[in-house]
């Protein structure tokens, strides 16, 4: 009887093992952080956390009505998307304060990233629909509707503004951002309309057959089923002979 209890412990125990990788198939690949995309982020002396972000794994898409940061900025309604190769966001009615004597306006931002399962690169784009900087007593600054990777807008005493903004970290991540916003003479700086991306498929990765998914819960279920007829059975014998 010993014996035919070690071997069904044994088998239990590569059930349990098989268990284990198949919920380790519902894990992402690898450890990577997530993807994400969100509409606005600030720091300085006015600061606010990534808004409406939506990330991969996790919450996605998200939209909300809008990602205003007071005294900053206002914008109108916001769409941001995170998936297992790609990010996106898309800001609406973009008003932005760069001082008292100057604005920034869009009809529209955005951005997105995607990363290349064959080629193994993330690219990235941005777009600006009617972007214009207002100075008081200068010439209206047209922003580029499709401009370059990080292209460079300078309003004279008041910011510097770049296009397209497009950072990778040391693992492949690539950020980009639609409108990076540093104001001269002071920390402030205000981003718009971003997609994070890794250099990886987020996808959860098979390690098991789908298939085979049924038949080890069965066997184990089975096998936990007689392992407690057994003890029942031995329990009932023992207190029969008592």
């Amino acid at each position: 009887m010993k014996r035919g209890m070690t071997g069904i412990i044994k088998i239990a125990g590569s059930l349990a093992m098989a268990g284990g990788l198949i919920a380790m198939a519902a894990m992402p690949a690898a450890a990577a952080a997530p993807n994400e995309a969100y509409g606005a982020a600030a720091t300085g002396l006015i600061s606010s956390p990534p808004l409406g972000l939506a990330t991969y794994p996790g919450t996605s898409p998200v939209s909300v009505v809008n990602v205003d940061i007071a005294g900053l900025l206002t914008t109108g309604v916001v769409n941001d998307a995170a998936g297992p190769t790609s990010g996106s966001s898309n800001v609406a009615a973009v008003g932005v304060t760069l001082s008292s004597l100057a604005t920034l306006a869009a009809t529209a931002v955005s951005s997105s990233c995607t990363f290349n399962t064959t080629t193994g690169v993330v690219s990235g784009s941005a777009s600006i629909t009617d972007g214009v900087v207002h100075v008081l007593g200068l010439p209206v600054i047209t922003l580029a509707a499709s401009p370059g990777k990080n292209t460079t807008v300078s309003v004279p005493t008041v910011a510097t503004i770049t296009l397209n903004k497009q950072t990778t970290a040391t693992d492949g991540t690539v950020t980009v951002t639609a409108i990076y916003i540093s104001l001269l003479g002071s920390t402030q700086t205000l981003s718009l309309g971003v997609s994070v991306c890794n250099a990886a498929n987020l996808a959860p990765v098979p390690m098991v057959p789908s298939k085979a998914l049924p038949f080890a819960l069965g066997g184990l279920g089975v096998l936990l089923i007689g392992g407690v007829a057994y003890r029942t059975t031995r329990r009932g014998r023992f207190t029969t002979a008592a």
